[in-house]
């Protein structure tokens, strides 16, 4: 009996049907079936019964469901105090290599440096076809953070041979000071920002980004591109007549660090749903992560949800909507 296989029968309870289950334990529906038929037959008893309208516990599955979660709880808890004492060095002393595209990066790494685990990872900032080819390869011993958007992520599913993990949905939108005739709107629309002096982020990668998601919107009043998020922010802070592209998540985290002026500012997401961006782990589906990668996945996932509870509310992880345009409700 495999501790992933509890983690399945409790998700499988949670969900309440094999496709719902099976979607968030990242495994297919024939996949799950599979697992949960050896559990029973291992046990020698039934413990779900398949209904019209999803699954059922039987008897013996309402005993099983208690004591499993008791073993997962267990688990857990000596994977904390193990990797508490040793963090994430391996058994060789070698920390836990995480590569990460830039976006990924930037809104990652504060969040990673407040969990004080900075001595035992070694964060790698690489392209994302870079980091594509060798999460393909991997033995699942190294994490790889990417962010994607319905394009990309339907590329991937598609390829059949990768798994991405979300941990986060950003909007992409603009940061713009009290005053701005940008104030006032649940979301823009991309034709309001074609003209408006904006600052934006001119690196490589997000620069392709808002590409992206201004498709058939060029931007023809870029005032400033610089490289450095902070310096954008700064541009948008000077007058209420410009503006500067922003993303939903990295604007909480800038308002949290007391070294950024945010005093004034405000973010208004884009009306489209090329603006949704989903921060996750690319793993390939035969060699997910190991142990200890694996539970630095969880500890990751689960301080975003304690610190960032209410931010999980508006984007939670299992939604699709985005804000379309509209006078603001706030």
């Amino acid at each position: 009996m495999q501790v992933e296989t509890l983690r399945y029968f409790v998700e499988l309870n949670e969900a309440g049907s094999f496709y719902g289950a099976a979607r968030k334990s990242f495994l297919s529906h024939q996949g799950l079936n599979k697992a949960i038929t050896s559990l029973e037959d291992e046990l020698g008893v039934k413990l779900v019964e398949r209904t019209s309208r999803g699954v059922r516990l039987t008897t013996a599955g309402d005993i099983f469901l208690d004591y499993a979660r008791e073993a997962l709880s267990a688990y857990d808890r000596m994977l904390d105090e193990i990797y508490a004492e040793n963090r994430y060095a391996s058994s060789s002393g070698s920390p836990l290599v995480i590569h990460l595209t830039y976006y990924a990066s930037q809104v990652s790494r504060p969040i990673v440096e407040g969990m004080d685990v900075m001595d035992s990872i070694r964060i790698v900032e690489e392209g994302f076809q870079q980091i594509v080819r060798k999460a393909s390869k991997s033995d699942g011993g190294e994490l790889f953070l990417v962010d994607v958007y319905d394009e990309t992520e339907r590329k991937i599913a598609e390829r059949r041979n990768l798994i991405f993990e979300p941990v986060l949905i950003s909007q992409f939108g603009v940061v713009w000071k009290d005053g701005s005739p940008l104030a006032g709107r649940r979301a823009i629309h991309r034709e309001q920002l074609a003209d408006f002096p904006l600052a934006v982020d001119s690196h490589r990668e997000m620069m392709k980004l808002v590409e992206n998601v201004m498709q058939d919107y060029p931007l023809n009043n870029i005032r400033l591109g610089v490289a450095e998020p902070r310096t954008t922010l700064e541009y948008a802070a000077k007058s209420n007549r410009a503006a500067s592209t922003f993303d939903s998540f990295g604007f909480i985290l800038a308002k949290e660090n007391p070294s950024i002026a945010t005093d004034g500012l405000n973010f208004t997401p884009l009306s489209t749903p090329r603006s949704i961006c989903k921060v996750g782990f690319l793993y390939a589906r035969e060699a997910r992560p190991n142990v200890r990668a694996r539970h630095g996945i969880e500890g990751l996932k689960a301080h975003l949800r304690m610190r960032y509870e209410h931010y999980f509310e508006r984007y939670p992880l299992d939604s699709k909507a985005y804000l379309q345009p509209g006078r603001s409700t706030e």
